[in-house]
């Protein structure tokens, strides 16, 4: 038996497993529910048992044993402290993997999206997350704590700071905005005293989400409406802060441009892009002379987690064909 790595990405919803061998071609795949302890009931005592049936099956389904596994890489949503890492790490050891890495899942966005495993990945999507892989390995996030962290950004933070400008326009003498104009239109209604009434109904119901009131806030800022723009400055200070810290902090030397991968769906689906402008302006600003590469993350994150277990292997994949590999069985 050819010797196989094992990539998983494990979200709060949904999780991917591929085992590829030397050659670069997946030979299992799995397609699984929750892997984030911290929606199961059972918490770390569930997660254990879900891995110990899961990762074995899988392996199985390649023809292999966990002794056949040259490396195995988990990116867990979860683990966001180095205790959890820890924890969680030796949950995989007792299973029988003797080398693997078991990380947040923020990370497999760097080696998804960034040449040779180094970067660094920002999240917009359902979070507000950073991490970094530098030259030398080190591996770093920050951020994705809520307000502990101030994350401005992720979730549904545009759409609650529109619902908020519009609030304060109407009823505390706050700068005009056209995302009243809009939001009213959404909601059907043309009283102001129908606002909230109205709003949090249909929140409750489901007949609007948070993701259309996102939408509401990048298309005002795309009219110059100064609140939007004024919403995306803040959350583009905070981003692009963090950006420009990790690469400060971390062994990017200057004579390597650094790559950043934006991931998420307010990164990556919104066709308003004024918040990328504004986050490399204003890390550009912040570093001297650094060059920084952006790219949007068109892979999977599971794709990641592979790539990242055959550099640990000694394997050479070709991130293009992996991903071709996985969109044939994901």
């Amino acid at each position: 038996m050819s010797k196989l790595v094992l990539g998983v990405d494990g979200g709060a919803t949904k999780s991917h497993l591929a085992v590829f061998d030397s050659s670069g071609k997946c030979v299992a795949s799995e397609t699984y529910g929750p892997l984030n302890h911290e929606v199961m009931r059972g918490s770390y005592a569930e997660l254990e048992e879900r891995l110990t049936e899961l990762l074995p099956r899988v392996v199985k389904s390649a023809g292999a044993t966990i002794d056949d596994i040259s490396y195995a890489v988990l990116g867990l949503a979860g683990v966001d402290t180095d205790a959890q890492q820890v924890l969680i790490s030796n949950i995989i050891s007792k299973i029988g993997f003797k080398n693997q890495m078991t990380c947040n899942d923020a990370f497999l966005g760097v080696p998804a999206g960034c040449p040779n495993c180094v970067g660094i990945c920002a999240i917009n999507g359902t979070g507000f997350k950073h991490a970094a892989i530098d030259n030398s390995g080190n591996a770093v996030q920050t951020c994705g704590l809520g307000i502990f962290t101030d994350d401005l950004g992720g979730g549904s933070w545009y759409g609650n700071r529109a619902i908020g400008s519009v609030y304060n326009e109407i009823y505390k003498l706050g700068r005009s905005t056209i995302m009243k104009d809009m939001i009213f239109e959404l909601l059907g209604i043309s009283r102001r005293e129908d606002y909230l009434e109205v709003l949090t109904e249909k929140l409750e119901t489901g007949n609007i989400d948070r993701v259309a009131l996102n939408s509401i806030t990048f298309a005002a800022a795309a009219r110059d409406d100064a609140v939007a723009l004024g919403i995306l400055e803040e959350s583009a200070e905070q981003y692009a802060g963090a950006i420009a810290r990790l690469i400060m902090d971390l062994d990017f030397p200057k004579s390597k441009p650094v790559y950043v991968a934006l991931a998420g769906s307010v990164f990556v689906r919104q066709k308003v892009k004024i918040l990328q402008e504004m986050i490399a302006m204003r890390v550009d600003s912040a570093l001297d002379s650094q060059e920084v590469i952006y790219t949007e993350l068109d892979a999977p994150p599971v794709v990641g987690a592979v790539m990242w277990a055959a550099q640990k292997a000694g394997f050479e994949f070709d991130i293009d064909k992996v991903k071709a590999e996985l969109n044939i069985v994901l």
